[in-house]
């Protein structure tokens, strides 16, 4: 279909409306082009895998609604919310549910944390091969969450002794009645420490796409631990045997049986370059570097900035806002000659030891990936 073609197609269904068309029914490049907002990077159109783009990421420490990544399982389900009610249920002395209304007279809770996808950075890679979303660095983002602490809702039920785990359960579904469903469990330590069930998202009602009405923020682990569209919170004695968490989302690395492998959960120590961009054109002199690190419980204790393929590393500066469990803003300067080509990279180190490795540790499901990133830019002559 010809470009003129195509505009007049999509005014078409822009007209109609979304009910007037099935989405899923569009050719590809249609999805496309009604589903990525500006900001966005469509990896998957159906469900949504939306990647932020570095040159959108870069742009504040609160990364925006409608740039922040979207990483859906199954397909968004339609929730009426005025009927939705949350389930809590399980090795609990006294099961009960609630409204979102009765939800938000409870005590309310605010924090910033960030959520990185546990495939961002997949396609940067080296793997044969693998099914995921190919992501290349923007499956990340930082936001201000608000809602009830889950221990709040956790306490008024009673947990009994024997309740190791508590499972999410949601709503979204897949068309195929055999698929499995969604749902993710956390042992009940963290679960009653910092776990929120976030119903705002920067100061305004959750998105649809983000999980509205209700999203679990599990923070410091990566973000399918997050479950969306939360709908019942069960308390078990044992971790969920859910498809993707008994085989799903494990570091199968090559030689090890998958069946054994160690689970995804805590953030790897990682950072970004957003300014410079990759093959930058910028002027000769001292050129600002800026960017984001991130980690799991343990923070980042510095980040470091080579120009010479890593033989000499020099620390950045931290600046902005400072969160426990949010990433850390950074910036420096380095010296660049007119007409030369300079190499960038970055490495982020947290108050545990660990430091992002030149290249990491490849896996099948290429999760974790935190290897150093590395620009190249260009001086004007």
């Amino acid at each position: 279909m010809n470009r003129l073609n195509r505009r007049a197609f999509l005014g078409t269904v822009a007209r109609a409306g979304a009910a007037t068309v099935a989405f899923a029914s569009l050719p590809a490049w249609a999805r496309r082009a009604l589903a990525a907002p500006p900001g966005l990077i469509v990896r998957n159109d159906w469900p949504e895998h939306l990647e932020t783009s570095l040159a959108s990421l870069g742009r504040a420490y609160i990364t925006p609604n409608d740039t922040f990544f979207v990483r859906n399982h199954l397909l968004p389900p339609a929730i009426d919310t005025a009927a939705w009610r949350l389930e809590i249920a399980g090795l609990v002395n006294a099961p009960y549910s609630l409204s979102l209304a009765e939800l938000r007279t409870l005590d309310q809770s605010e924090a910033v944390h960030t959520l990185e996808c546990a495939g961002n950075g997949r396609a940067l890679m080296q793997l044969p091969s693998t099914s995921g979303t190919q992501w290349e660095r923007g499956a990340v983002g930082n936001a201000a969450w608000g809602g009830v602490r889950l221990a709040t809702l956790l306490e008024r039920a009673g947990v009994k002794p024997e309740a190791k785990h508590v499972w999410f359960e949601a709503a979204d579904r897949d068309p195929l009645p055999t698929a499995p469903v969604f749902l993710r469990s956390i042992p009940i330590e963290k679960a009653m420490d910092d776990t929120l069930l976030a119903h705002r998202m920067n100061g305004v009602a959750l998105p649809q796409a983000h999980g509205a009405p209700l999203r679990a923020i599990v923070p410091g682990w990566y973000g399918m631990a997050s479950a969306k569209w939360v709908t019942k919170i069960r308390l078990e004695a044992a971790p969920s045997d859910n498809h993707f968490m008994a085989k799903g989302y494990r570091y199968a690395y090559p030689g090890e049986d998958p069946a054994t492998a160690a689970p995804v959960e805590t953030l790897r120590v990682k950072s970004v370059i957003t300014r410079p961009l990759e093959g930058a054109r910028v002027p000769g002199g001292k050129l600002r570097v800026q960017g984001f690190a991130w980690a799991g419980a343990s923070g980042v204790r510095v980040v470091e900035i080579s120009t010479d393929g890593g033989a000499h590393w020099q620390p950045a500066g931290f600046m902005g806002d400072n969160h426990p469990l949010a990433w850390r803003g950074w910036a420096t300067q380095v010296p660049i000659e007119r007409g030369a080509t300079l190499t960038l990279m970055a490495r982020a180190s947290d108050n545990a030891g660990e430091a992002q490795p030149m290249v990491a540790r490849a896996n099948a499901g290429g999760y974790g990936n935190n290897s150093i990133q590395v620009v190249k830019v260009h001086a004007l002559g």
